[in-house]
């Protein structure tokens, strides 16, 4: 360093006494040289003081370390800390046991989340499930909700059709019994959410099929069947079902239903039965606790579980 200041001084008088280019070049080279030596020694000064500081610091004592940031939580800094002990002691006793404890770590670090999880999705509990609701000219009561391999519909007799569930699957299954004003009304359709958090994740929506039919022919279409026509009664009993993975039984689950009339009745000859419902109701992707408890809230909870 006083070499370079010398330098610098010289370089003044130099210029004061009119030195050649060239020899104000090599002066000037030299001085970048010695600046770049400096830095480079100050470099390695604070890498050995650096090494001198963490080797002071051995392995079964950053063991020890290491198992009390786990033991107090702080899963964070004690995987920094295997990382350290991994690079500084790679043959040491220590670091070789250390990938069980990254294991440990990890599988707290999950069980945290999962609790956290659990905890938000607790804010849902505060919601009270009915299984009535009015939806402009309809009045929809659900009963017999389940969870099964197959989801049965279109009865008559002793006959009866069902969907037989996917193997790692499940049936999501209720009666819908829709009484309406109307003499042609669409229907509204329910809808699956899963529970994460302090969030509800749309799964899919119902689809609707009707309980019964008087005999074979109505179910044909060869005439008509008055117990599922609204021009004829005031009240018709549908079955609504969707399937979905098995792991959503287990875990935090909603049935939603939104107020909207969406479905209409079709017809079409060939089909078996003839009469059927069609369209979607148009569900968000996500829902949360406020978006039922907010003043003209447009969703009910049907049925909640596993909170």
């Amino acid at each position: 360093m006083k070499r370079i200041i010398a330098l610098f001084f010289f370089l003044v008088v130099l210029f004061g006494c009119g030195a050649n280019q060239s020899e104000l070049n090599n002066l000037r080279k030299e001085r970048d040289e010695l600046s770049a030596q400096v830095n480079a020694n100050v470099a390695l000064i604070q890498a050995l003081r650096d090494s001198v500081r963490m080797l002071s610091f051995p392995a079964d004592q950053r063991l020890t370390k290491i198992n009390g940031l786990v033991s107090s939580g702080d899963y964070s800094s004690a995987k920094q800390e295997i990382s350290r002990l991994m690079e500084l002691f790679p043959e040491s006793k220590e670091a070789k046991s250390a990938p069980a404890i990254v294991e440990k770590v990890d599988k707290l670090i999950a069980q945290k989340q999962a609790e956290e999880e659990r905890i938000k999705a607790l804010g849902f509990k505060a919601l009270k499930a009915s299984t009535s609701a009015t939806i402009g000219y309809n009045k929809v009561d659900f009963s017999n909700i389940s969870v099964g391999n197959t989801f049965t519909f279109d009865s008559y007799g002793d006959t009866y059709h069902y969907f037989t569930a996917d193997r790692g699957n499940k049936y999501f299954s209720a009666a819908m019994k829709v009484t309406s004003e109307d003499k042609d009304p669409k229907l509204p359709q329910p809808a699956l959410y899963s529970i994460s958090g302090d969030t509800m994740k749309w799964e899919g929506n119902f689809f609707v099929r009707f309980t019964r039919w008087r005999d074979y022919g109505s179910y044909l279409g060869n005439y008509g069947d008055n117990n599922n026509d609204f021009s004829k009664v005031s009240s018709v009993n549908f079955k609504v079902g969707y399937e979905s993975s098995e792991e959503i039984t287990k875990k935090p689950y909603a049935i939603v239903l939104k107020k909207e009339n969406s479905l209409q009745r079709h017809y079409e000859r060939f089909d078996d039965p003839p009469v059927s419902y069609t369209g979607s109701v148009d569900y968000p992707y996500s829902l949360s606790l406020e978006d039922f408890t907010k003043d003209g809230s447009q969703f009910v909870v049907i049925k909640i579980a596993n909170l």
